[in-house]
């Protein structure tokens, strides 16, 4: 205790007149809360622009303890190549009267602080997402084929260099971008770690569910962000309708907001289904995204590259059975039989109309699913979190 932690991440802060910092997605106040174990304050190192007025769905992210490090805020390659610059003259103070930093990767935002901060403070990483799926994509132009590679080599690097890494999965991303403690061995000046990021409380879990009686089937995906086609909103559209087409009774929600939610609902009215899929917008709690969750009868993510799904999680906390792809983390959690190309609506449409014919396989999903999510309970990860901070903390 006693120490500021310097935590650098891909948080959109939006500054109110009177000088506090909000959010309207996960890094609200409560998140930061996780190093504070450990740590006696916090310095939020992120992305920053000036607002009029304060929704009220978004959430609070400075507190006691919590300050805040504003970055010039940007969106997209275009906009950082404008203001780079500006950024890079703003980072070199980042990490004055911090002990020791943690960067959330990957993130370019996170990378620029890193190659900031002073050679003596001790450095580790979170790493949220596996960025080979990115690199391996087919279709890609050429910018963003450049891009991703560029996100990926940053990570590999940052990887061999900090003293600490956890990861959100148990071997998938630490494949493609091992450690120094996976290369050259365990030490205290250098250690590695797993973890998910989500935080789930007790109210999070209920039980596994039946569905002997099944007639009806509602399907949800849950995408904080809709700012590209990504998460797969246009393949459950797609499966919604080919599964309709073939005599079955199913509907969807989609959980989320952004750029693109109009898109979406354009596509979701092209292909004739408007009327059975539900766009709730974006739903400014937990419980209220547990509320559609309780209220569906499967979970559908045809992502195209993840780290460890936090949508994924909380529905198996639900008791939900999920349809997914073998991307990032997903298959250390969901068996391969639920895993599908995530291009393949006809495939994710298929298995939908099979389990509705056989509601005994829904039930052993459920039942299995829920176990599984019991341990990624906060209680069992914050032990783990706590563990790794401290290996941190110990090298001030």
């Amino acid at each position: 205790m006693g120490n500021k932690l310097l935590v650098a991440c891909d948080v959109h802060l939006l500054k109110a007149p009177d000088g506090s910092y909000w959010c309207d997605a996960i890094y609200k106040y409560n998140f930061w809360k996780r190093y504070m174990d450990v740590f006696q304050s916090i310095r939020v190192a992120g992305r920053c622009k000036e607002v009029k007025t304060i929704n009220p769905k978004w959430h609070r992210v400075d507190g006691p303890r919590v300050e805040i490090f504003e970055i010039p805020f940007y969106q997209g390659p275009k906009q950082l190549l404008f203001k780079y610059m500006q950024i890079q003259k703003c980072l070199k103070n980042v990490d004055e009267g911090c002990d020791a930093a943690l960067m959330r990767m990957p993130s370019q935002t996170a990378y620029m602080v890193f190659k900031h901060l002073s050679k003596k403070i001790p450095k580790a990483g979170e790493i949220v997402y596996d960025p080979s799926d990115d690199v391996k994509r087919k279709g890609q132009s050429f910018i963003m084929r450049i891009l991703n590679r560029r996100i990926s080599n940053q990570l590999k690097q940052f990887c061999r260099t900090v003293n600490g890494v956890s990861y959100v999965t148990e071997y998938s991303i630490q494949k493609n971008y091992p450690s120094v403690a996976a290369v050259k061995g365990e030490s205290k000046e250098y250690f590695e770690s797993n973890y998910s990021t989500i935080t789930l409380s007790n109210d999070a879990f209920t039980s596994s569910r039946n569905y002997n009686n099944i007639s009806h089937m509602k399907i949800a995906l849950s995408s904080v962000a809709m700012e590209s086609d990504r998460k797969g909103e246009k393949i459950l559209i797609r499966a919604v309708k080919i599964a309709r087409q073939k005599g079955f009774d199913i509907t969807a929600v989609i959980i989320g907001d952004g750029s693109k939610r109009g898109e979406f609902e354009k596509y979701a009215k092209a292909e004739g289904v408007d009327e059975f899929i539900t766009f709730t917008g974006l739903l400014p709690s937990s419980d209220e995204v547990r509320e559609q969750l309780l209220k569906s009868d499967i979970y559908m993510f045809p992502t195209q590259a993840e780290g460890l799904p936090r949508g994924i999680l909380e529905a198996m906390a639900v008791g939900m059975p999920v349809l997914s792809t073998p991307v990032g983390g997903i298959p250390e959690i969901i068996e391969k039989d639920y895993l599908f190309s995530p291009f393949d609506a006809e495939a994710f449409a298929n298995k939908i109309c099979y389990l509705m014919e056989n509601p005994d396989e829904l039930n052993i999903m459920s039942k299995k699913n829920f176990e599984k999510s019991k341990s990624f309970a906060n209680t069992v990860l914050q032990k783990k979190r706590n563990e790794f901070y401290i290996k941190l903390c110990k090298l001030i």
